[in-house]
């Protein structure tokens, strides 16, 4: 009889290649040196070209992946709806998660506390399974901002952490996951982030929108004028934020604006007027924490589709865009007079609009704390990491460092 360890390498390549992502486990469970092999190699590659349309996004209060696949859909076939799953991992099936950040494979979870002011962390591998808590030198609070990168010199994996009140921060934190431990960063910033505009990952730093601290002195006048936004990066390797780069385009409080990543290597930016039904878009043809150029992508008039009166939530849009089909879908929540729903608006050129209901959402938007925004889905496609997060080999890497 024919036992897995009789197996051809050529055949056992071809097997482990077509391994769907999220059953990586049950083939570690299967054979040791499989399960020895999955944790240095990424077995499914045939899987994970096919899964460039693989996101994951939140669903109330719910981590799932979701398959969204643009193919065909300028042609004249039939949009396939996209698949949602659940995750069922252990760490997370029993928690509510209100954010999610995507970097270089690895996801940052927000989880939401029975106290009702209290969150707390988990960074999760999806391919090796491993997740990690992270314990606060305090505690975390809702209002928290965060981020994921690395520095790119090390490739070492951290996360900043501010308390964002209205435009006033009054501690930056950073976590480095192979020292497990946390750090106060001596910044000064005249730049504020909202904690409703989540930042985005690229190339191991993040970039947010953020607009300029306004003071008014005692004696000065009552009010000025509000200041557009910029586009703000943090290093990682550097631990420290960048110069004010310029947006595309004057953004103010009450405008859409929202960033999203394009393969790991551009930035793209939605922006809508409160006052306008138009959505443009742009993206980066050169982007580093000190400089960035822009340029058009996609410009649509919704009001002939949707209405005068329609705009995506200043505070909750999340979306992707296809460079090759001149698409763009944007996900937000609707809602209707009995209930609310996560919802997809395709747009591209020549007045392309499709709506695409992706069930119904638990709350109704008037019931959900504004810090509960955040966009629903993470702009890049997953890449399976290699990237080790528990405890037991941090340690034995850093033990190994020690030696040498």
């Amino acid at each position: 009889m024919t036992i897995i360890s009789d197996l051809s390498w050529d055949l056992v390549e071809k097997i482990l290649a077509r391994v769907p992502i999220f059953s990586v486990g049950a083939v570690r469970s299967t054979c040791k040196q499989w399960n020895r092999l999955s944790k240095v190699r990424v077995l499914c590659k045939a899987e994970a070209k096919r899964h460039q349309f693989l996101r994951f996004m939140l669903k109330n209060y719910k981590l799932c992946s979701m398959r969204f696949d643009l193919h065909g859909i300028l042609h004249g076939e039939q949009f396939v709806d996209p698949s949602i799953r659940e995750i069922t991992g252990d760490s997370l099936i029993h928690v509510k998660v209100t954010k999610v950040f995507h970097c270089d494979g690895l996801l940052l979870c927000v989880t939401k506390d029975k106290e009702e002011n209290k969150t707390s962390l988990v960074v999760w591998n999806p391919y090796l399974g491993q997740t990690r808590w992270i314990q606060p030198k305090n505690y975390y609070y809702r209002l928290d901002v965060y981020a994921l990168g690395y520095d790119i010199n090390k490739r070492k994996h951290k996360i900043l952490r501010f308390f964002a009140d209205a435009y006033n921060v009054s501690l930056y934190e950073i976590y480095d996951i192979c020292s497990d431990s946390w750090r106060v960063l001596d910044i000064t910033q005249d730049w504020g982030i909202m904690f409703y505009h989540r930042g985005v990952s690229l190339k191991g730093n993040t970039y947010f929108f953020a607009k300029e601290k306004i003071v008014l002195e005692a004696g000065g006048p009552e009010s000025i004028a509000e200041p557009h936004a910029i586009l703000l990066s943090f290093d990682f390797t550097k631990e420290r934020f960048g110069p004010p780069l310029p947006l595309p385009v004057e953004h103010y409080i009450e405008d859409t604006g929202t960033l999203s990543s394009l393969r790991d290597e551009k930035l793209a930016a939605l922006y809508q007027s409160s006052s306008m039904c138009n959505v443009k878009i742009w993206v980066t043809t050169k982007i580093e924490p000190n400089a960035v150029s822009w340029v058009p992508f996609l410009e649509i008039d919704l009001e002939p589709l949707r209405g005068f009166e329609f705009q995506f939530h200043h505070y909750g849009a999340s979306f992707f865009i296809d460079e090759e089909k001149k698409v763009a879908v944007v996900f937000q929540i609707d809602e209707s007079e009995m209930t609310c729903y996560d919802t997809a608006y395709l747009i591209g050129e020549n007045g392309y609009f499709e709506k695409i209901g992706l069930g119904e959402a638990d709350n109704h938007l008037d019931s959900i704390p504004m810090e509960d925004y955040c966009p629903l889905v993470c702009s890049c496609s997953y890449v399976p990491s290699l990237v080790h997060i528990n405890n037991e080999f941090v340690k034995d890497k850093a033990n190994e460092g020690d030696h040498h």
